[in-house]
């Protein structure tokens, strides 16, 4: 058994009135990053969802005809704003703005061929590319002294297939 010093009474309160806040900070960060990127995935599956919802807005004439599948431009781009509004709406409170206010605002580029102007890429494939900016609510940011309103950009997409 080893024999404190009287310097070192109370040195064990010391350390966890100092140490105890740290803990519940660091701790409170990583519920918000997992919280995060919990909303990322759930955005982003809806995004590829309503990306690919939108592909099934083919051209019946280019079907009919034996030419190459061709989206209807105005028909997909309403097909990925409704299925993203609908949707986007399970993140209840989450989402800073209505879920139709941020369906509106997102950035839909329906492609036949060429290259898609999101991405960059060339697409082989009539292609839906959807970006959104969302801005989502995390009250616990409050905690660190952050804003709690931050924006998540994310993208989704899908390709036509037949």
């Amino acid at each position: 058994m080893v024999a404190s010093g009287p310097n070192e009474r109370g040195q064990v309160a010391v350390y966890a009135v100092v140490l105890f806040p740290l803990l519940v900070l660091v701790l409170s960060l990583v519920y918000i990053v997992g919280n995060i990127e919990d909303l990322r995935s759930r955005i982003r599956a809806d995004l590829d969802m309503a990306a690919l919802t939108a592909t099934q807005a083919l051209d019946p004439t280019a079907l009919a005809t034996g030419a190459p599948p061709r989206l209807l431009p105005d028909e997909a781009d309403q097909l990925a704003r409704q299925y993203l509004a609908q949707n986007l709406a399970g993140l209840g409170s989450a989402l800073a703005e209505t879920s139709s206010d941020a369906a509106a605002a997102a950035d839909v580029a329906v492609t036949n061929s060429g290259t898609d102007p999101i991405t960059g890429s060339v697409v082989a494939a009539p292609t839906v590319t959807i970006r959104l900016a969302a801005p989502v609510h995390i009250s616990l940011l409050s905690v660190a002294g952050l804003p709690t309103t931050i924006s998540l950009t994310l993208v989704g997409s899908a390709a036509a297939r037949t």
